[in-house]
């Protein structure tokens, strides 16, 4: 197993959904065995052994594999990771779909697109956008 990479791609109408743990159980294995170390791992630059220590720093996915990776919400009234409880969301009247409004407060406070209310909800956009939750933010959401 020298040099490998797990490189992981489930798609297309037979994916498996949120049943994604058989895929990733040997990922998570060998995570776990990385994180507490590999002790005695020689460096030939420096001549000396090192405790050799692995994390996962990101993943690429679309949308629903977010959701699927990380439990976060990804579709409804509450769809956006970053608001939260506080997207800006109604049903729309005629096509019974949940439409995402407020997403102008990511434009620099002015630009035109903010006075516009023709082109968007009939409404000017004044808000700010959320700031992101901190690590204990997260970790007290997943705790509860």
């Amino acid at each position: 197993r020298k040099f490998m990479m797990l490189t992981l791609l489930i798609s297309g109408p037979k994916q498996p959904g949120n049943d994604i743990n058989v895929y990733l159980e040997p990922l998570i294995d060998d995570l776990k065995s990385l994180w507490v170390g590999i002790r005695g791992v020689y460096d030939a630059h420096n001549g000396e052994y090192f405790t050799l220590r692995a994390a996962l720093m990101w993943t690429i996915n679309d949308f629903p594999a977010y959701g699927n990776l990380s439990g976060c919400v990804v579709k409804g009234y509450k769809a956006c990771p970053i608001s939260g409880d506080d997207t800006p969301s109604h049903r729309l009247k005629n096509g019974h779909k949940i439409c995402y409004i407020g997403h102008r407060k990511w434009l620099p406070i002015n630009h035109p697109y903010r006075r516009q209310r023709a082109a968007f909800n009939g409404k000017t956009e004044y808000g700010i956008p959320p700031e992101p939750l901190t690590g204990e933010e997260v970790l007290h959401m997943v705790e509860n």
